[in-house]
């Protein structure tokens, strides 16, 4: 498992989270920050990174961030992005035209940007559409030390729409059809439009502090008193005859709404521009994100202008969070974390899109890290060099390590068979077990077989066994319970000399090799006179044999010899 920081720099605003990544998973949040930035310190490449780094710093040691790699993504007005077509004509030729599409559109001198593009799509009629991203190198190199100096190495360097773009497609893989992500922020807003491979983004300079500046301008309040009106009671007003009760907010959400009709002029055009030049698909749903989007009644606004379903972006449908976090909280600040969970999926998954402006210097410092040993193999060298003269220890001792490796082979071997032969001896014991087992059985089977016959032919013909049971000790087998009659004419006849019919009977078992040879131990415990009949119990106690138990124990005793 490792762990990655991901951060998004807005105009004013800072977005910071820690990860717990694992290759081909899914990463996982266990810790989220935000920070301000002063109005206007992106547009001072000299000073931005000593304030970028200061409010690092605070946020880390404020939220038990330790500093470590971080993936960071820029904010749509801090990069220039460009789509255009080329030729599909093989690598080479297509890397000759894109270099030539970045030296034509890049607003500034291809010596003072950093730019990188991705391929959008499969080609279509031999043209292959391509995103071009570029960036100030002062900029992202302020950036770079910024972070360099509160302790955090940047991996990459992205932007906040295409970070959105890749959320998307990983927390909605079922969507069809085209998907407008509409990132409501602080100084803009970013239109993405998500259709399977393809993507394209707009930055439009109409945002939330748009909406607190013309709150402000209308009431006559501050910029922090319009921010935190706007905040406390602001929504969107609806259409027709829609009114608050409270004339103040009343008036403050037809503000709102008129700069959302504003930029929603923009979204308009935005969409006609996407499906008349990048021949894209009119959205079928919209998605909401960026801390703007949570004034009440935005989504309604967007579904009615736009007449498609509308909802907010949810990007932990597959990411997972802490599960005692603050639900409430947690909800609120969801709406300004889709950008991070974009970039955490850099480290561990392969990306739809992926674009990286890191600065020269951070490459220059990766590759000395990568060369890193090659310099220790090189110093190696100088060492053995050095310490020729142990070449002889050195051999002698990798004899050792080969005789070692040999023994231990042998070693292993021997063990595995010991380990087979163990089973195979456990295996034969079992066997034995259930082999006394089944010797048991069987031999109670024969038990009971001797039992009948020796019943059989002890009693007389004419005499009658109207029950018969088991008479047991525990498990041990003891004798048996007969109940016998005799018809009262039958009785005289059928005694022996001196003796009863109960007494004959039992004299009778005691000739039975199973039975007790002593009368004394063949009991008649009942015995009912009737006009007709007679009857009598007689328990039938077996000889001094092995009984099942016995049988088993003498089982057990010969698997242990």
């Amino acid at each position: 498992m490792e762990r990655i920081l991901t951060l998004n720099i807005g105009a004013t605003r800072l977005a910071l989270a820690e990860f717990e990544v694992r290759p081909g998973q899914s990463p996982s949040l266990t810790r989220h920050t935000f920070g301000e930035l002063p109005d206007g310190a992106a547009e001072a490449p000299e000073t931005f990174g000593v304030e970028l780094e200061q409010a690092l710093r605070g946020m880390m040691a404020a939220s038990g961030i330790r500093p470590g790699r971080i993936h960071v993504a820029l904010s749509g007005q801090m990069a220039f992005p460009r789509f255009v077509k080329v030729l599909a004509e093989g690598e080479e030729k297509m890397r000759e035209q894109i270099r030539f599409e970045v030296e034509q559109n890049v607003p500034f001198p291809l010596s003072e940007a950093i730019w990188d593009d991705a391929l959008v799509g499969a080609p279509n009629a031999g043209e292959q559409h391509v995103m071009i991203v570029a960036a100030r190198s002062d900029l992202v190199g302020a950036i770079a030390k910024g972070l360099l100096n509160a302790g955090c190495e940047p991996e990459l360097v992205d932007v906040a729409p295409v970070a959105l773009y890749n959320a998307v497609r990983f927390n909605y893989p079922e969507a069809e059809g085209c998907t407008l992500v509409v990132d409501i922020g602080a100084r803009c807003t970013n239109l993405v439009f998500v259709e399977q491979d393809r993507i394209f983004y707009r930055t439009i300079p109409v945002a939330g502090n748009t909406i607190t500046a013309e709150v402000a301008k209308t009431f006559g309040l501050s910029h922090e008193e319009a921010e935190r009106f706007k905040c406390e009671q602001g929504l969107v007003a609806q259409g027709g005859a829609f009114a608050v009760d409270d004339p103040d907010v009343d008036r403050l959400s037809k503000v709102i709404r008129n700069v959302m009709t504003r930029l929603n002029a923009e979204v308009t055009r935005s969409i006609a521009f996407y499906r008349s030049q990048q021949e894209g698909s009119a959205p079928t749903r919209v998605l909401l994100s960026g801390a703007s989007a949570q004034l009440p009644y935005m989504q309604n606004f967007f579904e009615e202008k736009l007449q498609v379903a509308a909802d907010f972006l949810n990007p932990f449908q597959t990411v997972s969070y802490p599960s005692d976090i603050d639900a409430d909280q947690f909800g609120r600040d969801a709406f300004s974390l889709p950008v991070l969970v974009g970039l955490a999926l850099r480290r561990g998954l392969t990306c739809p899109v992926e674009i990286n402006l890191v600065s020269q210097d951070i490459t220059a410092r990766k590759e000395f890290r990568r060369r890193l040993p090659f310099f220790a193999i090189a110093a190696a060298g100088l060492v053995f060099i050095m310490g020729i003269w142990l070449v002889y220890v050195g051999r002698m001792g990798a004899l050792y390590e080969q005789q070692a490796q040999k023994i231990q082979e042998r070693i292993t071997a021997y063990e595995q068979l010991k380990s087979d032969f163990d089973k195979a001896d456990k295996a034969a014991v079992a066997a034995e077990a259930r082999a006394a087992a089944y010797r048991g059985l069987l031999e109670g089977r024969q038990t009971w077989m001797r039992m009948l016959v020796a019943v059989n032919k002890a009693i007389p013909d004419g005499l009658w066994v109207t029950s018969l049971s088991a008479r047991r000790s525990g498990t041990a087998l003891q004798g048996l319970n007969l109940s016998v009659s005799v018809w009262k004419d039958l009785e005289g006849r059928l005694s022996a000399s001196g003796k009863t019919i109960d007494e004959t009977v039992a004299a009778k078992l005691t000739q039975q090799d199973v039975f007790a040879a002593d009368v004394k131990d063949i009991p008649i415990s009942k015995k009912t006179q009737l006009p007709w009949m007679t009857s009598f119990d007689i328990t039938a106690n077996l000889r001094a044999a092995q009984t099942p138990k016995e049988a088993k124990g003498s089982a057990a005793r010969r698997s242990r010899r």
